[in-house]
Formats: structure tokens, sequence, C-alpha cells
């Protein structure tokens, strides 16, 4: 057979084909997925049905969405099964089975798997949910706060969970910051239900005593819903805040009688009515709050109404219908123990806690109230052991550590007190109970320490505490303590404080009266002191401020004045002690002031009116009058009784006086005595170590001892060294006119006439004398008994002196002899001036 022309054509074709596939771009491959796993299948189909089951819910049908729900439950668990590691199976699990409220389920299947993956929100949301509506909430706070940091919209209601959860445990600020945030990540479409965060938002206010914030924010829930009860109640908490009582009162009045079918409002004015001492018109509420239906609160209130009246029988009864209505509540089992202990049934109160515990109660308020009955029995080991359940119940909280601080400061073991409250405020800085009973526990420790002699540690402890709590209490300790330890510069700056805080009374005005004074400001320590005494009516207080203005106004150099106040206390004891105790040494003050003044006899007085009440044990005060003894002795020419008693007082060395003054005591009786040199030895050895304040003192003694030199040197005619003692005082004291008026005396003596004249004529409007002397002169030099009388008239019209008498009669007797009448209109200058004699 023969081969049609085409044939190699046809096989052409294939070639061709297969030429142009390997020539041209290769070929990409379909990407397939991996083949699922058993349990990835599941959770797919298990979300599936969760779907199904969100859009029957949105639509009404709750069996539908039930049925949908259990389905996908079902198919989520056994994904967990098959996978149990599984992170979207145990989302899975948790969001179907908070679907259908199934806590406990939650909490079962995710728990294990969350602890595996902590970071995983979508197991921390429906984990920290199941937990928070089991009341579990310190397990459940802190996974609510991790998926609430995130901030994401789908968890939003993480938000006012926290905000319930704060408000119930007392934390404002928290709650506050909580509800905010839920506000500011709410949908539009939710605003129409904002009036109840914003009631919320006031309960917060409320907690955090921010009165303004708080009425704004329940005024605000009122605009969204104006007859609401509880919003209505919370002004009511509004006003309480603001110290308006009646006001609340009346408010919640009106609302019990508008809304006699609600109960919030009635417990909440019963509540104000016990707080006012009403119990009937608490009754009243409470009794009609039982009608309205037998509720645990109802009966909660009733109880404590019957506690009230002092019926703890009665009250144990409504306390324990509390627990028949609701078995295993907290506050009714703490409450059945409250009544018991006021029966004085503390074991039975032990035991009924006890037997809470034991049966699966393992609330925290439910220990904590279990270790605080044991505290009050005195079982105070058992109330650690209880506490520190607390504390381990609940670390990230205060409560624990305070409860285990409230145990030791019942027993007075100080230093764990002080560090359980230091553990508090670690946990909780804020917390303003843990500052207030840690500075109550250092001021105890302080006053411990500073009896044991520890001062300085007592003023440590006391200024922590004073940190801690800034009232005018703390602020009289740490003051007390810091004079105790003579650190009167820092106790001024503290009651300067103290003396402004709220509660400041009369007394701290009289402490820092006292600061100051230890600080050396006596003026304005006597205008605290006045403070103190016009800040109270109390006779007996008034009397302590008076004494302390007078030891002020010695300080002032006003000593008449402050005798005058502690020799007439008045009924106070304690103003008495402090008037005896000082009124002596006061006493010896104003005699060595007087002494300085010339007033011998007045020191003397004064001296004998110590000696009248006695120093007691007092040592140093006896020594401190006997110096003053010796030296009016010395003073009234008494010199060997001076001398013995001089020695007397400072032997042994007393503290009041300074290593040089028994020398210097001695040349003062020396100087008494006119014995001049011995004297000079005596300071010139008192003065090689001069104490602080002594050189002035030196000088006028120098200054007194050539003045007596000279006096002693001019009466024995010894001009030339009158001149010389006297040039040496004029060294010192340029100024003294008395000097220039000797030294002039001395220069008449010597026949410098026309010198002496100048300076008396000079010195004539200060110095009286030298009219005495220009007289002299007049009559035995010059021979002019006009001139004479004229000069001894004016020495006579100056003032009294010691040669008054005998010039008059000079004058007289010249006037007689020569005839010479007293002038027209003559009238004393009225200058006064110390007489000397030159």
């Amino acid at each position: 057979m023969r081969r049609t022309p085409h044939t190699p054509m046809r096989r052409l074709v294939p070639a061709l084909a297969l030429l142009a596939s390997l020539a041209g771009p290769p070929a990409l491959a379909q990407y397939r997925p991996p083949p699922m796993s058993e349990s990835q299948r599941l959770v797919k189909d298990g979300e599936t049905a969760q779907v199904s089951a969100s859009a029957a819910s949105a639509s009404g049908d709750k069996k539908e969405a039930d049925e949908k729900y259990r389905k996908a439950l079902g198919l989520f668990e056994q994904a967990l099964a098959a996978e149990p590691g599984s992170v979207a199976a145990a989302a899975g699990v948790g969001s179907a089975a908070n679907a259908l409220q199934d806590w406990a389920r939650t909490v079962d299947r995710v728990k294990p798997v969350q602890a595996a993956n902590a970071s995983e929100l979508s197991l921390a949301y429906p984990l920290g949910v199941a937990l928070f509506k089991l009341r579990r909430f310190p397990e459940a706070v802190p996974l609510l706060e991790q998926v609430a940091g995130a901030d994401q919209a789908e968890h939003l209601i993480v938000h006012y969970y926290l905000a319930s959860y704060y408000l119930f445990a007392q934390q404002g600020d928290a709650a506050v910051t909580r509800l905010q945030k839920y506000l500011t990540l709410r949908p539009a479409k939710l605003a129409g239900n904002d009036f109840q965060v914003h009631e919320l938002l006031g309960r917060a206010h409320v907690l955090r005593r921010d009165a303004v914030a708080a009425r704004a924010s329940f005024t605000q829930a009122q605009a969204g819903r104006p007859e609401s009860p509880t919003v209505q109640q919370g002004l009511a908490s509004v006003l309480e805040l603001e110290g308006k009582l009646g006001e609340a009162r009346t408010l919640l009045e009106g609302v019990t009688t508008r809304f006699p079918q609600v109960a919030e409002p009635k417990e909440k004015l019963a509540r104000l009515y016990l707080a006012s001492g009403e119990v009937p018109r608490a009754e009243a509420q409470a009794v009609a709050m039982v009608k309205l239906g037998a509720s645990p609160s109802a009966y909660l209130l009733l109880g404590d109404v019957r506690l009230a009246q002092k019926q703890a029988p009665a009250a144990e009864e409504a306390y324990r219908k509390v627990l028949e209505l609701q078995p295993g509540l907290v506050l009714g089992q703490m409450a059945v123990g409250k009544a018991l202990q006021a029966q004085g049934r503390h074991e039975e109160a032990i035991q009924f806690l006890e037997a809470a515990v034991r049966s699966g109660a393992s609330s925290v308020e439910l220990w904590a109230s279990l270790g605080s009955v044991n505290r009050r029995a005195g079982r105070f080991q058992r109330a650690v052991e209880v506490h520190r359940r607390v504390v381990e119940m609940v670390p990230r909280q205060a409560l624990g550590w305070m409860l285990l601080g409230a145990d030791h400061f019942a027993t007075g073991q100080w230093d764990q007190a002080i560090e359980d409250y230091g553990n508090a405020l670690q946990v909780e800085p804020t917390h303003a109970g843990a500052k207030q009973w840690l500075a109550r526990a250092l001021a105890h420790r302080a006053r411990d320490r500073g009896g044991a002699g520890r001062a300085d540690d007592a003023v440590r402890d006391l200024r922590r505490a004073f940190d801690l709590d800034r009232s005018a209490l703390m602020a009289r300790r740490l003051t007390a303590a810091l004079m105790e330890t003579r650190g009167y510069a820092d106790a001024r700056k503290v009651m300067e404080q103290g003396a402004t805080l709220p509660g400041a009374t009369w007394r701290e005005q009289l402490l820092l009266g006292y600061a100051r004074l230890g600080a050396g400001d006596a003026q304005a320590a006597l205008e605290a002191f006045g403070r103190a005494g016009n800040q109270t009516e109390e006779p007996d207080q008034q009397a302590e401020a008076s004494v302390g203005a007078a030891l002020a106004e010695v300080e002032l150099g006003q000593v008449d004045a402050a005798v005058q106040r502690l020799t007439e206390v008045g009924p106070s004891r304690t103003a008495a002690s402090v008037a005896q105790a000082n009124l002596p040494r006061v006493l010896v003050r104003r005699a060595l002031a007087r002494l300085e003044t010339g007033d011998v006899e007045g020191a003397d007085r004064d001296l004998d009116a110590v000696d009248k009440l006695g120093t007691g044990k007092r040592t140093d005060l006896t020594k401190l009058v006997l110096f003053a003894r010796g030296l009016t002795r010395a003073e009234g020419g008494r010199h060997a009784e001076a001398s013995a008693a001089l020695k007397k007082a400072l032997t042994p060395a007393q503290p009041w006086a300074w290593p040089n003054t028994r020398a210097l005591a001695e040349a003062f009786v020396l100087y008494k005595k006119g014995q001049v040199a011995a004297s000079r030895k005596q300071l010139a050895a008192a003065s090689k170590k001069p104490m602080p304040g002594q050189p002035r003192w030196l000088a006028s003694l120098t200054g007194a001892l050539h003045r007596r030199e000279a006096s002693l040197a001019y009466a024995s005619g010894n001009m030339k060294g009158a001149e010389k003692a006297l040039k040496a005082a004029l060294t010192a004291e340029p100024e003294d006119v008395l000097l220039q008026h000797n030294q002039a005396c001395v220069d008449w003596r010597k026949g410098k006439s026309s010198e002496a004249l100048a300076t008396w004529r000079r010195l004539e409007p200060s110095v009286s004398v030298a009219s005495l002397n220009l007289g002299i002169d007049a009559q035995e030099r010059r021979h002019e008994p006009a001139e004479a009388v004229d000069a001894w008239r004016r020495y006579l019209a100056s003032g009294p002196g010691p040669r008054q008498a005998q010039v008059r009669e000079w004058k007289e007797r010249l006037q007689s002899l020569h005839g010479l009448a007293e002038p027209s209109g003559a009238a004393p200058t009225g200058a006064t001036a110390e007489e000397t004699t030159p």
C-alpha cells in the first residue's frame, strides 16, 4: 500500500507541540494548604456553630442559640481533647462555656492552657470573666487587668467588670480610671446606656471623697434617667460627703416616699439614722425593708439595728436568717460572729467562723473576720496564723498585712507591727489606713525607746511617723521628743507646722511657746503662750499658759511680772508644779539682777523668799542661792561671810559656773574690801582664759579697780597715784563724765584751777556735784560768796544727795553773813545726777 503524502505532517504536529511546551515559560504548581489536623478541623466546625449561635441569639431565638452553643462547646472540647495544648481550642471552649454561663467549665478547661500561654489574650479574657463571675476576684483581677491593658474594643466589658470590682474593693481611683476608659472605647450605639456608667463614676468619686466630681457624674446620670432612685441615693451620698447630713436625710426620705417599693434608699436612710443615733427611725426603715421582701440585705440591716439596741440575741437571730436566705454569704457569717461576740460568746464565734471555713467558704473576708475574732478573744497566735493565710490569698492587697499589723499592735510587738504596716504600704503605697497605723506603731515604739534612754532612736521613729501622719497630735509627740534631746530649733520648726494643722488647740501653742523659748526666741515664745491662753476658757489650762509666759518674761528681763505670775498660779496642779520648780530659780535671777543695780536689800528679800520656798533636792540651785548670798554679803561689807559663802557655793565646781568664776568672785570681794592690788592679781589670773561674755564684765571690774584706787589715793592725799589711776580708767572709758569730773578734782588739788573750773562748768548739767565744787572754789579760793551761794543753790536744786544738809547749811550761813537774799522766782531745774565725791 502506498503512503499518502500527509503522513509525515501528522507525526510533526505532536512534536511541534512538545517543542513549544519546552520552549515556553515554566508552568506554576497550584498551592494547596496542608491538610488540617483533627483538632483544627473540630475547631473550625466549632467556630461555624458558634457563628450560628450568635446569629440565633441576635434574632432572639434563645433555645436555638443554646443548642448551637452547646454544639460548639462539644466540638471545641473534642478539639482540646485531641490536642490538649491548643490555644484555639481552649479559647473556643472558654467563649462557648461563658455564653452558656458555665463558668466552672471555663476555669477547669482553660486555666491549664492559659498557664502555659500567659500572654494570650484570647485565653486570659474568657478565663478572667469566668473567675470574675465565680467571685474569685484575686485570680480574676490580674487577668482582666492584662486584657484591659490592650485597649481592644472587643474587650470593652472588661473595663466595666474591673470598675465594678474596684467599687466593691473601695478603690475609687482605680474605678474612675476604668470607667473613663470604658466611655472612651464604647461604640456610639451604646451611648444611650452611659447613664449607668456615670452613676458608677459618681459612686467612685464618692469613694475618693471628691464631692464636686461625684455631683457632676450623678447629675449626668440623672439626665439619662431622671427618676432613678439609685441616682437619688448617690446624690444623697454627695450631700453626706459635703457634711450636709440633714439635706441628705431629707432627700432620702423623699425618695423612700416616692419609691416605697425600692429597698436600697431605705437601707441608706436607715444607715444614716443609725449613724446619728436615731435607732427607732432606723428600726422603722429596717422593718419596712423586711416587709418588702425577705432579702439578705434587709435582715442584715435589721440585725445591725438590734445590735444598736443592745439586743444581741435578736441580732443573732436576724443574722442567721441572712444565712438561711443566702447560705455562705460572707457578710452574714461575719455578722453572726459579731453578734456572738457581743454576747461574750467568743469561743462560739470562733467555732462558728472556723466551721464556715471548714465547710469550704474560702472568702478573704471570712478569714479576715476569723482572725480578728481570735485577736479579740486573746488568742493572738491563732489570729496571726489566720491572717497570714489572708496575706497568701491576696498578696497584692494590703488587707492581710493590715490585719497582721493589728495583731502585733495588740500585743505591743512594735517592730513586727511596723514591718507589717510597711509591707502593706509596699503593696498599696497610697493606703491611708496603713500610713496612719504605721505612724501610731512608730509612736508607740518611740515612747518605749525614749523610756529606755534611746532618745535619738525615738526621734527618728517620730520623724518618720510625722512624715506619714501630718497631724497635730504627731507634731506634739515629735516636738516633745526633740525638746528632750535639746533639739529646740528643730522642735520649733515642727511645732510651727503643727500649730496650723487641723485639730490644733491651745496645747499646740503652749508647746510651740516652750520650743521657741528653748530656741532662744523669748519674744515669739511669749506671743505663743499668749495665744494658748486666749484659745481656752478653762482656768487650769490658762494657768499653764500663764506659767509658760512667766518663763518667757524672765528671759526678756521682765522678772517682776514673771514672779507675779509664778506666785499667782491658779487652780492647775500642772501649772503649780511648773511654778514651784521655777519660782526659786527666777527669784535668784531677780536677786542677781538687783545686785547689778545696787539694790542689795531687794536681792536679800528675794533670797529670803527662796529660803522659804526651799530648793528641794536641786543641789545646783542651792549652791546658786549660796553664791548670790555671798555677793549680797560682799555688797553689805560683811566680807568674811561673803568669802566663806562664795567658797562653799563653788566647791565642788558647779555646772552653772565658769572655770574662772571662783577667781572672779574672790577678786570682787577683795575689791569691796579695798584691797586693790590683791583684787587686781586675782583678776589677772581669771582673765588669762576668759569665757564667752566675760570680757565686758572683766573690763567693768578693771575700771572699778582703777576708780577705787584713785579714790583711795585721793583720800590719802596721793594726787600722783590718783591721777595715774584715773588716766588708766579714762583710757578704757574716755567719755565717762564722772571720771572726767574726778580728774578735774585732782587737777584743782594740784593747782590747775582754771582747767578744773572749765571741766566742772562743762559737766555741771550732767554731774550735780560739779556745782558743789564750783561753789567751794568760789568761796575758798576766789572769795566770791555770792557766786558760791548761787552755785550751791544750783546743787541743791539738782535733787537729793548725801551732802544736801551740809551744803544747805553753808549756803544759809553765807547768806546770813553777807546779807544775800534768794533771787525772786527761783525754782529747781529738775536735773538729776549721781553724787560724786572728788
